[in-house]
């Protein structure tokens, strides 16, 4: 079996060598699809078909509660924004530019994938600001 720190690390890196490979808006991009693509088959894998449609606000707090219940991050609060504390990616990231990092939108995308799942409505996030272990994401 595969360790999980090893299997972060790959994600992280992974995201940098897209941003390497095609930009940095593309690899944004990529990464954001990919979590969204992801997301959905990940929440059908762990509980099947959802049994009723929620409205997308509704849907984002329970994304929110799964995310933390599957180790994603320590606690991801709703308020205005997005509030996402002790997250498993930003500690990997390699350098000081979180902010632009692949893989926060990776992070974004696997929520909204979430949320799409849940609901018949969408949400975009934005990551405003991004420290070690913390990420602020408006969304709409």
């Amino acid at each position: 079996m595969i360790d999980a720190d090893i299997l972060l690390l790959a994600i992280v890196n992974m995201a940098e060598g897209v941003k390497n490979l095609i930009g940095d808006k593309g690899a944004k991009a990529v990464m954001r699809d990919a979590g969204k693509q992801s997301g959905p088959k990940l929440l059908e894998s762990l509980i099947g078909h959802f049994p009723e449609t929620l409205p997308k606000e509704e849907a984002l707090r329970r994304a929110c509660i799964i995310l933390e219940s599957l180790g994603f991050a320590k606690s991801i609060k709703i308020e205005d924004k997005v509030m996402v504390e002790e997250d498993i990616f930003t500690d990997a990231i390699l350098g000081e530019d979180l902010l632009n990092s692949p893989v926060v939108y990776f992070f974004a995308g696997l929520i909204e994938g979430f949320v799409s799942f849940m609901s018949d409505g969408k949400i975009t996030l934005v990551p405003e600001e991004v420290q070690r272990v913390k990420i602020v994401y408006q969304y709409n």
